[in-house]
């Protein structure tokens, strides 16, 4: 009897825990999402560099088809993290089915996205593949110095924590 008397505290210190820190409690629910979130501002941050140099290169058309390539990759970002939220509550098969099919799900919306435009006025190939390419590495290079590596904290390190 006083085991189950010690869970709904532990249950209810946690709650405490994560009411004085709300984005922790996000962050421990849903690290891909908290993750996306985090690569998502990133690119909102560094990604007006590259259009930029796009634009200087080619213009406005080369600002159109780079910041055309950074919206992509962001919602490739936040597609990526909802998939797999979604499918890891259903089973560890939906989600590596989500995964993969997911990944071919969104190459072939990146590849629509590219034959939807390949043909206007406004549209230059080169800077659009460069961002689409240099982009995502980038972005992921540069989160890997933030994503922790360990149950303890899945998703994101916490903000005093060294890599």
């Amino acid at each position: 009897m006083a085991e189950r008397s010690a869970a709904p505290t532990d249950r209810t210190d946690q709650r405490a825990v994560n009411q004085q820190n709300p984005e922790r409690a996000v962050n421990q629910q849903n690290p891909e999402q908290a993750v996306a979130r985090d690569i998502i501002r990133r690119g909102v941050i560094g990604g007006p560099v590259l259009v930029g140099a796009c634009a200087g290169a080619w213009g406005l058309d080369g600002l159109w088809s780079s910041g055309y390539a950074l919206g992509l990759i962001l919602i490739n970002f936040w597609l990526a993290a909802s998939l797999i939220t979604w499918s890891v509550r259903i089973s560890p098969t939906v989600l590596l089915a989500g995964v993969l099919g997911g990944y071919f799900v969104r190459l072939g919306i990146l590849t629509g996205a590219y034959f939807l435009v390949r043909n206007t006025g406004w549209f230059e190939a080169l800077p659009f593949v460069i961002t689409l390419v240099a982009a995502h590495i980038v972005l992921l290079v540069w989160e890997t110095r933030y994503v922790s590596m360990s149950l303890a904290y899945p998703g994101l390190k916490p903000q005093g924590a060294r890599s």
